[in-house]
This record gives C-alpha cells, sequence and structure tokens, in this order.
C-alpha cells in the first residue's frame, strides 16, 4: 500500500506552487462538472422515488377504498394500471429534470400548440403575415431557449447557431464528458510542466488562455460548412484546441535537442488521443473540433518554434557577472555541484543532461584523493533512487571501484542496480561473485550473498570464478551458522 501511495504521489514532488493552485482550480471545476452534469439525473432519480412513494401512499388512503365502495376487489392488475394512470398525470404536472428530454417534449407540445391551439393565429396577429416554415423553426427556438436559458450548462456554452460569443469566456469551464475532464488535467499538468522549462509559465498561461477564447471563433467558421452544418445548433464546450496547440508548442523548437524526444513523442500521442476522445466519445459538434485539432497542433508547433527561451534572457544576465567566481570553486565542490544538477535533469526528465552529468560527477567522485566515503554512500543512494537511463556497464564499473575503494555499502547498491540493468551474461556473473563477496565480508544479507553466489556456480562450475564463488559459500555457511546459534541478547529487567 505505501509504495502504491509512492506512485500516485510521485508527480506531486516537482510542483512548485502555482502547479497546486492550477491543480486545485481543475478540482474546483471538475466538482462544477460533476454537479451541474449530474443533477438532473439525481433529481429524475428522486422523482421516480416520489412518484412511487406518493402513489402508494394516495392507493392505500383513497383509491383502494374507491374500488371497494363499488364492489371491487383493488388486486395487483387493476393497482398497475392505475400506476399507469397517476404516473401520466405526474408528469405532465412535474415534467422530466434531464433537460435533453424535455427539449424533446417541449418541441412536441410546442408542435400541438402551433397547429391545433392557436399557435399560428397568435403569430399571424403579432407579425401581420402568416408564418412560413423557417418563421415557425425561429419560433421553436426562441420558446425552447428561454427554457435552456436557466441551466448553466446550456448559459454558458457556446452555440453556434446562437451567435452568443459572450459564452466564449465560460465555454471552457465546461467539459461534455469526464474522459474530456480527466484528460484535460492530465495533460495540461503535462504540457505547463515541460513548456516552462523553456517559456515564462505566465506565457504558458497566457497562450492557454487566449487559445482557448478564440477557438470557439474557429469552430463557428467549420459549423458553417455543409459537411459540419448539422451540428451549429449544438453545444460546444472544453478546451481540447487549446491542449493540442500546447502539444504542438511540446513537440517542435528551433534549437536541436532542447526538447526530449520521450517529451516530443508523448505530445504527438497526445493530439492522437485527443482526437479520438473528440471524434468517437464526444458528441457531434467535436466532430469538427477533432478535424480543427491538427490546425492547433501546427499553430503551437510554430509558437513554440518562433517563441524565446525563458534561459536565454536569463543567460544575458548571468553573462555580466564575472567568470571569477566560477575559478574560486573548487574541483570537489564542482563535482557535487555536477551530480546535484544531474540529479535535478533526471527529476525534471532531461534524460541526456541527467546521464551525462552523473556519469561525470560520480565517475570524479569516486576518484578523489583522500575518497570521502559518507558522500560517496549518500551520492550513489541518491542516484540509485533517480530515474535516469543509466547503462548497466556503468553501475557494475562504478560497483567495482567502489569495492577496490573500500566503500561496500555503495558497492553493493551499485552491483545490485548494475545487474538489473546490464544484459551481458559474463558481466552479470562477474557482479554476483562481487555481491557475494561483499554480503558476506560485511555480514550483510548471507542469503542474498548465497543466491548470488549459487547462481555463479549454476552456470559454470568448473572455472575460477566458481571456485572462488565455492569458498565463498563455504565462508557465507559457516557465518550463518553462527548467526543461527548465536546466543540471545540479554536484557536487563528494570524494576
Amino acid at each position: 500500500m505505501k509504495k502504491i501511495l509512492s506512485l500516485i504521489l510521485k508527480p506531486f514532488r516537482f510542483f512548485k506552487f502555482h502547479h497546486y493552485v492550477t491543480f486545485l482550480a481543475f478540482i474546483a471545476i471538475g466538482v462544477f462538472n460533476f454537479e451541474t452534469s449530474l443533477n438532473p439525473t439525481i433529481q429524475q432519480i428522486r422523482q421516480e422515488k416520489d412518484i412511487h412513494k406518493s402513489f402508494d401512499k394516495w392507493w392505500d388512503e383513497e383509491r383502494a377504498q374507491e374500488f371497494k365502495n363499488v364492489g371491487l376487489t383493488p388486486d395487483e392488475k387493476i393497482k398497475a394500471q392505475e400506476f399507469e394512470l397517476y404516473k401520466e398525470r405526474y408528469k405532465v404536472e412535474n415534467p422530466t429534470p434531464i433537460i435533453e428530454d424535455r427539449i424533446e417534449e417541449m418541441k412536441g407540445e410546442f408542435l400541438e400548440w402551433w397547429e391545433n391551439q392557436g399557435g399560428k393565429e397568435q403569430y399571424t396577429a403579432e407579425h401581420g403575415s402568416y408564418p412560413t416554415d423557417k418563421q415557425y423553426e425561429a419560433e421553436l427556438k426562441k420558446w425552447i431557449n428561454k427554457y435552456t436559458d436557466k441551466f448553466v450548462r446550456y448559459r454558458w456554452a457556446y452555440i453556434p447557431s446562437r451567435g452568443n460569443t459572450e459564452s466564449l469566456l465560460t465555454c471552457g469551464l465546461l467539459f461534455p464528458s469526464a474522459w474530456s475532464y480527466i484528460f484535460f488535467v492530465v495533460f495540461f499538468m503535462f504540457s505547463l510542466m515541460q513548456l516552462e522549462k523553456r517559456w515564462h509559465a505566465f506565457f504558458v498561461y497566457v497562450y492557454a488562455i487566449v487559445i482557448a477564447i478564440i477557438s470557439g471563433f474557429f469552430v463557428d467558421l467549420l459549423v458553417n460548412t455543409s459537411f459540419f452544418g448539422q451540428f451549429a445548433s449544438q453545444r460546444y464546450e472544453g478546451v481540447s484546441l487549446m491542449l493540442c496547440f500546447l502539444f504542438g508548442a511540446n513537440a517542435f523548437d528551433k534549437e536541436k535537442d532542447v526538447i526530449p524526444s520521450h517529451v516530443s513523442k508523448i505530445a504527438q500521442f497526445a493530439l492522437v488521443g485527443s482526437m479520438a476522445i473528440d471524434w468517437f466519445l464526444n458528441p457531434g459538434i467535436f466532430n469538427a473540433v477533432a478535424a480543427e485539432s491538427p490546425i492547433f497542433f501546427a499553430l503551437g508547433g510554430l509558437a513554440g518554434y518562433y517563441m524565446p527561451h525563458r534561459t536565454s534572457t536569463e543567460s544575458r544576465q548571468v553573462a555580466a557577472a564575472p567568470q571569477k567566481s566560477e575559478e574560486t570553486v573548487s574541483p570537489g565542490e564542482r563535482i557535487r555541484n555536477t551530480i546535484n544538477k544531474g540529479l535535478e535533469a533526471a527529476n525534471n526528465g532531461e534524460n541526456d543532461n541527467a546521464v551525462r552529468m552523473l556519469q561525470y560527477g560520480l565517475t570524479a567522485l569516486l576518484q578523489e584523493q583522500p575518497i570521502n566515503f559518507q558522500d560517496v554512500k549518500n551520492a550513489v543512494n541518491k542516484i540509485a533512487g533517480c530515474y535516469a537511463e543509466i547503462p548497466g556497464t556503468q553501475w557494475i564499473e562504478w560497483g567495482t571501484t567502489a569495492k577496490q575503494k573500500n566503500i561496500p555499502e555503495a558497492a553493493i547498491t551499485l552491483l545490485e542496480k548494475g545487474i538489473t540493468k546490464e544484459k551481458d551474461a559474463g558481466l552479470i556473473r562477474r557482479a554476483r561473485l562481487d555481491l557475494g563477496a561483499l554480503r558476506i565480508q560485511t555480514k550483510s544479507d548471507v542469503n542474498a550473498a548465497m543466491e548470488h553466489l549459487s547462481k555463479v556456480i549454476k552456470e559454470n562450475d568448473s572455472d575460477t570464478l566458481a571456485e572462488q564463488a565455492k569458498k565463498l559459500m563455504e565462508a557465507g555457511k559457516d557465518i550463518l551458522v553462527q548467526q543461527a546459534y548465536a546466543a540471545p541478547k540479554k536484557f536487563k529487567v528494570s524494576n
């Protein structure tokens, strides 16, 4: 459980203050969307319960007795028939709270009023002309809009056919599905944390807000075409196009190797994921959004290519500082600074930079004269715990050096890391022998040492390594026997 919790909380280790503020804002938006989208369904469930509850009360107190009064037995069949009639009357007095279902009911009610209850005549009297089919549609929309404007999810959404452009400021706070919301939170935080390494975070937020607002205009242009025209009366919500813009910015840069290859690949994969969600999972109008996603990805790519780096202005300020300060740093401090910078790069996902600095730093630290044992142990534990794709041969080389320098704890950590990464069977076998020797020497987990040594013998039981392993195993057996028969510790009983 502790390991699972650690994995869940791992991304939060790299959060800055504005990341937490942004994440909390997204949680609030999620709660708002959850409440506004599910509230009609919750009301519908309550309404269904109320129908049964109020009918049972009416049946027990009034209706069943009326049947008895006229000599009929109120059996289950009669009760079921009465319930259906009661439910119809109830729904006339209490229309469905599901907005989309109510809109369909209202279309039928409006047509009935228009054709049979004087609707056409009223329109003719008010406007001085007989209504056409187009005018009927316009009047129907006005009537439905008066109803839908009562609800936030319709009032805040952008509907191209209505031209409610003021809703472009709020439609990004609504999400068409839970999938869209989850995708947005995960990949916006990813895009923000990656982009702010090159740009200032302020510019990322500005780009995000501006693109979220203007994206509605682009959707409007597309639904005015014949292919997507059928979606013009539907609601545009969410910020899919803004995300695609940020994906593009994360995939392209003028300077080579500034963007880690895995970041670029994730951005491209996320574009495909966003389009798939909009095309397959979200309703109608989001097909148009999916069609425009590559355009916004390309616009984001242009921004990523031409936007000046934050570090370029900072470097100009640093360039004015005298170089003497660097010269005053001792070689030992420079080595430790390199390791710290390598660890920071690893935490930021800059694998190539991290590997380069960590390889140089730890190799140099192991070659210091005199060697600082505690610094080596601390550095090894930190490097072993970070995420950096260091080759297995390097881990084993470090472990062998640490063994030669008589730092067994560090050597054990490095060799164990090495055998999990290395593919060469010969190197692994040699590392296992060294691991067994170190653990027996330090009497640290002798059972693990015996396991490593037995694997050395199993692979080849007749060479020099096997002979050494057999001797070490004999010593290991003696230690295990001594530990098994060691006298228990005596504890002084306090009065």
